[in-house]
């Protein structure tokens, strides 16, 4: 009785633990099924989320790469600019300074720091004056010939009236015929060569130089070329155009020299 009553409760034990098992089992399935659906769908909408905003997020870093690149490009330009201007300034400032080593009546070499307010005045600001030697009526060149001449003068400023200006004027001769005359400023950028006869043989390209008879500019320095002759109607004396060898619109740097004593 007592081996009967054992194996019954063995039975009963081991159905009870199939049943609880199998109950488990049951339970756990739709649990693990469940959560495998949800991690599946949240991969898909990742993968579709990830679809739509790839392309965007490659936008973003190619605008932000172009940015990075346009502004080292601006620097580089930048740098190139100030490095091609060093470089003008520079033959400028030696071509002065050969001025200084040929001309023994050079004072200083200044800088344009203002041009004139209106049409008819050719005038110029320079950054020296009576502190740096500067004195009225001395004379502007550079390397290319005449500018014109100091008009006023204070103590770290002066002016100087172009050889366009309408007040301005220089006795001259033609450098080929020795003919003589007076250039006078028009206002313009070309001046005009005065009091040359009619009868006179004188062709577009003849250089006109200062001939030093006004007991102001030294002789010898060129003033410009002959752009145009007129005979037609002009009386005793023929109309000449001069265009002078510097442009005053480029002018950034004179040399001063004395005037002839």
């Amino acid at each position: 009785m007592p081996k009967k009553r054992l194996l019954l409760f063995l039975f009963i034990i081991t159905s009870l633990s199939l049943m609880t098992y199998q109950s488990n089992r049951e339970y756990l399935l739709p649990l693990k099924f469940l959560s495998n659906t949800l991690n599946r769908f949240h991969a898909i909408a990742n993968s579709v989320k990830d679809s739509f905003t790839s392309p965007f997020k490659r936008m973003l870093l190619r605008e932000e790469e172009n940015i990075r690149l346009k502004a080292e490009l601006n620097r580089l330009l930048k740098e190139q600019q100030d490095y091609q201007e060093a470089l003008l300034e520079n033959k400028r400032l030696r071509e002065l300074l050969s001025l200084k080593e040929r001309e023994h009546r050079y004072v200083t070499a200044v800088h344009v720091i203002s041009r004139g307010a209106d049409h008819w005045s050719n005038t110029f600001v320079l950054d020296k004056g009576l502190r740096d030697g500067v004195t009225k009526d001395m004379i502007a060149i550079t390397h290319k010939g005449l500018i014109g001449k100091i008009s006023g003068v204070s103590d770290s400023y002066s002016s100087l009236l172009l050889i366009t200006d309408i007040n301005f004027s220089s006795a001259v001769r033609l450098q080929e015929s020795r003919c003589e005359g007076v250039i006078s400023g028009t206002g313009f950028r070309k001046c005009q060569l005065k009091y040359i006869p009619y009868e006179e043989e004188v062709k577009a390209g003849d250089i006109v130089i200062t001939s030093g008879l006004d007991s102001l500019f030294p002789q010898g320095i060129p003033v410009g070329y002959v752009s145009k002759v007129d005979k037609k109607g002009t009386g005793l004396f023929q109309y000449i155009e001069v265009t002078p060898f510097e442009d005053n619109i480029k002018i950034e740097e004179v040399a001063i020299i004395k005037i002839q004593r």
